[in-house]
């Protein structure tokens, strides 16, 4: 569950961000983040009960401002397939350039991928419930079918994170064109249509697009 926080709360978490990026996960303390946010080591640990929890916090922070922007991007503009991918590519650009993901593997990839990894389940979780939702509304108002929604939110939410860990394999993500023309092939489709009639729309949806209204 997403932590609401104060402004002391996002102190701590700002300074825990600075010294992730700097040391890695192991590395740091609570009395280095204390010292950079200028509270006192039992002020944190009262608030995050540890440094385990403040680490999360600090991640799922950072995966709820991604969140927040792939919903102004999926608001913007009438057409439904161009939205959708914008909204995609914009993801998979986030899985594997954002500084949280790309800096603190560099630094310390084994805690990364052990931390990512085995202690994923939240940010699935979290990026799977937040992307019923946006298709929940996107049924609602018509721009996309009738179909259940999870499936496809679990597929895409296991995307991202797969990137994350694996960014190179049969599509070179790192490559714009590959990376649009993978999104125009595989998720619009299946944000539109839904799992089962993904593959069929696919091949009879015109390249350009349609156009919705919301």
């Amino acid at each position: 569950m997403v932590r609401q926080g104060d402004a002391v709360d996002e102190k701590i978490m700002d300074a825990a961000l600075v010294r992730l990026l700097q040391v890695g996960i192991r590395r740091a303390s609570l009395d280095d983040i204390a010292r950079r946010s200028g509270l006192n080591r039992v002020t944190i640990y009262r608030r995050f009960s540890g440094k385990d929890n403040l680490i999360e916090a600090v991640i799922m922070r950072e995966i709820e401002r991604m969140l927040a922007e792939v919903g102004r991007i999926g608001s913007e503009g009438s057409d439904v397939d161009e939205q959708i991918a914008r909204t995609a590519l914009y993801v998979l650009r986030q899985a594997r350039t954002h500084p949280l993901l790309t800096q603190l593997i560099e630094v310390s990839p084994e805690e990364a991928i052990e931390f990512y990894t085995v202690r994923g389940e939240e940010m699935v979780s979290s990026a799977i419930g937040y992307i019923v939702a946006m298709l929940e509304r996107g049924q609602a108002d018509g721009t996309i079918d009738e179909y259940d929604p999870r499936p496809v939110a679990e597929l895409l939410a296991r995307l991202a994170h797969s990137l994350l860990l694996t960014p190179l394999g049969g599509v070179d993500f790192r490559d714009e064109g590959q990376a649009a023309a993978f999104v125009r092939t595989a998720v619009v489709p299946l944000v539109r249509h839904g799992a089962a009639a993904g593959a069929g729309a696919a091949r009879e949806t015109p390249a350009s697009g349609r156009s919705g209204t919301r």
